[in-house]
């Protein structure tokens, strides 16, 4: 199947419109853009992957650890200020992403889902601390006894 430069770009900016109108539509389904980069070479060249450059998104690993009853997620950042950061669950995922004028970070992991209102933010020396309770998990032999 050969396609045409035009029907392949139609049939980006199909898919991007919707996404887009998914997007807008509201609800827990709506899609989540973190990133995206798309590279179109000249016909006839093979695609290599871009160098990182100045002002490019770097990934930044996620670490996760359990410290008594808390999650610990623990990432690098430097160079970034608190008010740059985001952080947001979404179920059993956390995204991190940070952008500054000149350096974008971003990061993302499974991770045991969050109680609400539990999480704890530092970043100190461009290490970022999230800190957070679990939701606890119901196994089903966990009923208690009625009197």
């Amino acid at each position: 199947m050969t396609e045409k430069p035009k029907d392949t770009e139609r049939t980006l900016e199909e898919m991007l419109r919707h996404l887009m109108q998914a997007a807008q539509g509201g609800g827990d389904s709506r899609p989540l853009f973190i990133g995206m980069k798309i590279i179109v070479p000249p016909a006839g060249d093979s695609p290599t992957p871009p160098q990182k450059a100045r002002g490019d998104s770097t990934e930044s690993p996620i670490e996760v650890h359990r410290v008594g009853d808390r999650v610990m997620l623990v990432t690098e950042m430097p160079g970034m200020t608190p008010e740059n950061i985001q952080v947001m669950f979404r179920g059993d995922r956390v995204f991190i992403w940070a952008r500054d004028q000149e350096r974008h970070y971003q990061g993302s992991a499974t991770v045991p889902p969050s109680q609400k209102g539990s999480e704890e933010i530092s970043f100190r020396h461009g290490v970022l601390e999230v800190s957070y309770l679990p939701v606890e998990e119901k196994s089903e032999g966990d009923s208690s006894p009625h009197s």
